[in-house]
């Protein structure tokens, strides 16, 4: 195999990585930029909130691939600190759903600034042509691996 197949090869492997590396860095900063005391699963969970409000404990353990017991536990405690609250559907009585708390309303203002500056980086180096293919990239990515 010529060397520029070897390198070739090893492009979805360099692409994963620098995923990763993107996604760790991002969760660095956002983390000390919000300076929110949150385990991984938390942080994960109440950004899964911000983006789907109103969601039911089954619909969020499912979105992250996880036990009800487990989403149980962890909203126990966003909603013993103030993040998270539960109420009762107003049609369905059975029925829980999750909503942001008043620390939870601070915590998406935060995130939303960091998210402002994140972005103004982005276009400060990228065109907006090349974020709509990084973008569309990523999205097929996304699918791809969602598919395994």
């Amino acid at each position: 195999m010529t060397n520029k197949k070897m390198k070739d090869k090893n492009l979805p492997e360099e692409i994963n990585q620098t995923l990763e590396e993107l996604w760790l860095i991002l969760e660095t900063k956002e983390r000390a930029y919000t300076n929110f005391q949150l385990n991984n699963q938390q942080y994960s969970l109440l950004t899964l909130i911000i983006r789907h409000p109103s969601s039911t404990p089954t619909e969020l353990a499912d979105k992250m691939k996880i036990t009800k017991s487990a989403i149980s536990q962890q909203l126990v405690k966003l909603e013993s600190e103030g993040y998270i609250y539960r109420k009762q559907h107003l049609e369905d009585k059975r029925t829980v759903l999750v909503e942001l708390g008043e620390k939870g309303l601070i915590y998406k203002k935060e995130m939303e600034r960091f998210m402002q500056q994140i972005s103004e980086k982005y276009y400060a180096i990228l065109s907006p042509e090349e974020l709509k293919n990084l973008l569309s990239a990523l999205q097929k990515l996304t699918k791809v691996i969602d598919q395994l």
